[in-house]
């Protein structure tokens, strides 16, 4: 009896250690449950957050891009751009380089050297072409303004996607489908059919100055506009496309440190015009230097708008295509359309009608997979 009850006490012993491994077991692996499910949604909201950072970043970008024209042209004085245009984008130039360094401060320890700041002059060379380009087509981009009406301006800037795809394909080597190609054609057409039709209903121009604002009743279009839309579209390609080729192919450099490449080049482009104009305008008219001369509330937000729409498409370059910038152009053609006739009362023209119909549907057939 002793000897069946040390059994049965062993084998309930055994049990009882067995029953007792198993709810260890089972609870390691609710605990490996529930840390994967609280790392699984963890994830989950990090995707989600940076999703709709990222969507943020595209609707800031089409309210810059849109309210750009607007702004240049509320800075007129007498149908001339009242500011220096190399200011300006040298303000833009630099507050985007002092924010890419605390960034790169930020995220990183950086012991500097000789050596270290040689390498980083050598990898910051390829970044003066996009550099030069860009300080070419934003101090060009500002002078266009006289030429045309925001409206026209933007969608003439559509003519960006066309030569942005052309340089797509002979640089990336990116292969564009017949669909694409005819796309791009339409595209085109409606550009040139609206460029010829405004043109020629622009022999005079209506603008009204009011003590509030700047009133520009009909649509218009300069002669000088037509040479210096095309010359802006295809330097904008150019300067995207390359932009984007170095971003990526130099993926796992910190892009807060490419930015920093292109944007002491670019400050450096236009500081020195800048500083020629104002020592040469202070000589002339025996002021004091004043780089900020013809500055108002409309240059400053154009200044810091277009800064942080800088930095923004530098991210969605990288880590994106430039294929969404594309994206933002087209849709910031509406929210020009809406400032211009609530600010300016522009009546829009059939010419306006019939490439906004063209270009949605070139951008329709372009996109769709």
């Amino acid at each position: 009896m002793a000897i069946i009850s040390s059994a049965s006490l062993g084998f309930v012993m055994s049990d009882s250690i067995l029953s007792s491994n198993d709810e260890n077991k089972s609870s390691s692996i609710s605990i490996l449950s529930l840390t994967n499910n609280s790392l699984n949604s963890k994830q989950k909201i990090k995707n989600i957050s940076h999703s709709i950072f990222f969507r943020g970043m595209i609707f800031f970008q089409i309210i810059a891009y849109g309210s750009y024209s607007i702004l240049i042209h509320l800075c007129e004085e007498n149908g001339k751009i009242a500011f220096s245009s190399v200011t300006m984008n040298l303000m833009i130039e630099f507050i985007k380089l002092i924010f890419s360094l605390n960034a790169f401060i930020y995220s990183k320890t950086i012991h500097l050297n000789h050596i270290r700041v040689l390498l980083w002059f050598k990898k910051s060379i390829p970044y003066s072409i996009p550099a030069i380009l860009y300080f070419v087509n934003n101090n060009l981009a500002v002078h266009m303004q006289i030429q045309m009406d925001p409206a026209s301006y933007q969608i003439l800037s559509n003519l960006k996607i066309f030569t942005t795809a052309i340089l797509y394909r002979l640089i990336i080597k990116q292969k564009l489908t017949k669909r694409q190609w005819i796309a791009l054609t339409f595209l085109f057409l409606g550009s040139f059919s609206y460029s010829l039709g405004t043109l020629k209903d622009s022999s005079f121009v209506s603008k009204t100055n009011t003590d509030s604002s700047l009133v520009m009743r009909e649509m218009y279009l300069r002669p000088l506009g037509i040479p210096m839309i095309v010359v802006y579209c295809t330097i904008s390609g150019l300067a995207g496309v390359y932009n984007e080729w170095i971003l990526k192919r130099n993926y796992n450099e910190s892009l807060h440190l490419q930015n920093i490449f292109l944007y002491t080049y670019g400050t450096f482009f236009n500081l020195i015009p800048a500083v020629s104009i104002m020592m040469t305008s202070s000589a002339t008219s025996n002021s004091h230097l004043n780089l900020f001369h013809g500055f108002s509330f409309y240059t400053w937000l154009v200044v810091f708008t277009q800064a942080l729409n800088g930095l923004f498409m530098s991210v969605v370059i990288k880590y994106s295509s430039n294929i969404i910038r594309l994206f933002v152009i087209s849709f910031s053609l509406i929210v020009t359309a809406l400032l211009s006739f609530f600010i300016y009362h522009i009546n829009f023209n059939m010419y306006f009608f019939t490439s906004f119909v063209t270009m949605i549907c070139a951008l329709s057939l372009y996109y769709t997979n």
